[in-house]
């Protein structure tokens, strides 16, 4: 192990606020912020031919830990990612032993200026029939991909989130479905 471990000058780095300027004197500094994710789509879209949309795919669940955690911290009326309405909780899954919340996101309606969607019925679009528990066995699985619901013609975003971090950013939420689901066993 290193000898400067823990290295002052990066702990100094991190917790100074000088945008990353600096002078002989200041030394550097670094900024935390939101990520800037159309910089992020443009970088990997232009230099690994990635798809734009499969790029914000992959980021959503890192955004919605992001704006948990804010919401916890901070309760506004914000969006995640600018355009989606924390909806309302799916259902509870459980993977490799661990439960996670399936929250559903909704595209605010602000966010989609008048664009119109049709939705082909139910006989178009297979659904399979999710359950309350969900327990994956599958490895290769992807946990973090979020998923597409359409339920009443509208379409919504699954994302597995940690159980404890939506109750902290939605509390009334999270009791009043733990309490429907008891009700309902």
């Amino acid at each position: 192990m290193d000898q400067n471990f823990p290295n002052n000058e990066i702990i100094e780095l991190y917790s100074s606020n000088n945008h990353g300027h600096f002078t002989e004197n200041d030394g550097p500094h670094i900024l935390w912020e939101s990520p800037k994710t159309e910089m992020l789509v443009d970088f990997l879209a232009y230099h690994r031919r990635w798809e734009p949309s499969y790029i914000r795919q992959r980021m959503l669940p890192m955004l919605s830990t992001i704006f948990f955690r804010e919401k916890a911290l901070n309760p506004t009326n914000t969006l995640l990612y600018g355009q989606y309405n924390f909806d309302s909780i799916q259902r509870v899954k459980v993977r490799f032993g661990h439960q996670f919340l399936v929250v559903k996101w909704k595209k605010d309606v602000h966010a989609m200026a008048s664009v119109t969607y049709t939705i082909p019925g139910d006989s178009d679009i297979d659904q399979k029939k999710l359950t309350e528990d969900d327990e994956s066995i599958d490895l290769l699985d992807e946990c973090n991909a979020p998923q597409i619901h359409v339920e009443d013609g509208c379409w919504f975003l699954l994302t597995d989130e940690n159980m404890e971090l939506v109750r902290a950013a939605f509390p009334e939420e999270v009791n009043r479905y733990l309490l429907e689901k008891e009700l309902k066993e």
